[in-house]
């Protein structure tokens, strides 16, 4: 382990802040999210390139048009938008994957796992049970059992290096039709001259095509070393499941971190657009919390991939503290 590393741990929460707290609803209890608040902040930091066609839908939008969302910024150039929603929601879907692979090391299956230590088998997305690791960090609703905790993870928005007009493709440029479906022609005698022509009705499909560059910033609050290692591991997943609208089949990324670092980022993502518009590194710097705490910053790849190895052991942990939901009182501790 390198010196830079080994401080970058000491900056960070320590592991017991995950353990759930007993709260009383009505005449039961249950264990819920501990609400910490450490004042400790992580942020990742990279660029995301597809290598696949990227449909990043955000809109609702009609059955027949399938298109990608564009913003205009930084000297009128139009990007295509990768939005935090479509981001956090697979990369969410990844940890929780991880975490229940985790949880079968331990000798339980996952759900015998989710129900000895937090009463519940966890069914996404009604039946969360708002006590685990998974929920501290993503946040959950148990609107049944009123039950709500905060996300951990912060998500900035993400736009297109490349401008649209380089980076977004369309399927037969203007009309295609669905499958083998034959239109009527909308223009034709109703007595039998129809000719099913389709002309009137047409699919609009456009993607982000591939060597498209997205970069982004994700912040952690209150982060253990478990959170880092994790959500380095979720990011990655994430990749190859794909964060397309068919995210089987669409939205493969290849992620190139840049920075995991305590302390909050003194640029934007903007910022970040702009220096990779003009050849130039984006300074990546940081501030510790209100200024008092100086951050360390990883930049090397031999201390991020070390930092991402740590995730089984950092488990281990976890578990050793986590105990049974009747070993926590009313207060967490």
């Amino acid at each position: 382990m390198s010196a830079n590393l080994h401080q970058f741990q000491t900056k960070l929460a320590p592991v017991d802040t995950l353990v759930p707290r007993t709260l009383r609803i009505g005449k039961k209890t249950r264990p819920v999210v501990s609400p910490n608040w450490t004042k400790q902040v992580v942020t990742i930091v990279g660029v995301k390139t597809t290598v696949s066609r990227f449909l990043p839908v955000s809109h609702e939008g009609h059955s027949n048009e399938t298109y990608v969302d564009k913003v205009e910024y930084l000297g009128g150039r139009n990007r295509a938008e990768f939005l935090t929603r479509k981001m956090k929601g697979i990369e969410r879907r990844m940890h929780i994957a991880l975490f229940r692979e985790l949880a079968t090391t331990t000798g339980e299956d996952w759900e015998e796992f989710f129900q000895s230590h937090f009463n519940n088998k966890c069914v996404i997305p009604d039946g969360l049970c708002v006590a685990c690791w998974n929920c501290s960090l993503f946040g959950a609703l148990d609107a049944q059992g009123q039950v709500a905790t905060f996300t951990r993870a912060r998500y900035f928005d993400s736009y297109s290096v490349e401008a649209v007009e380089d980076c977004v493709g369309s399927m037969d440029n203007e009309e295609m039709g669905i499958g083998n479906q034959v239109y009527e022609d909308l223009t034709a005698d109703r007595e039998g001259n129809s000719r099913g022509r389709g002309a009137e009705t047409y699919h609009l499909y456009e993607y982000v095509k591939a060597g498209t560059r997205f970069p982004f910033i994700t912040m952690i609050e209150s982060p253990t070393c478990l959170d880092v290692a994790s959500m380095l591991h979720a990011i990655r997943r994430a990749d190859l499941h794909g964060y397309g609208k068919y995210n089987a089949n669409h939205g493969k990324f290849s992620t190139e971190f840049l920075a995991v670092a305590t302390g909050y980022p003194r640029f934007s993502v903007l910022n970040m657009l702009t220096d990779m518009e003009g050849g130039q590194e984006t300074s990546l710097t940081f501030d510790g919390f209100a200024g008092g705490d100086s951050p360390i910053a990883l930049t090397e790849t031999e201390d991020i991939e070390a930092l991402a190895a740590m995730v089984a052991s950092e488990f281990g942990q976890y578990v050793g503290v986590l105990g049974k939901p009747d070993s926590h009182n009313e207060n967490g501790q």
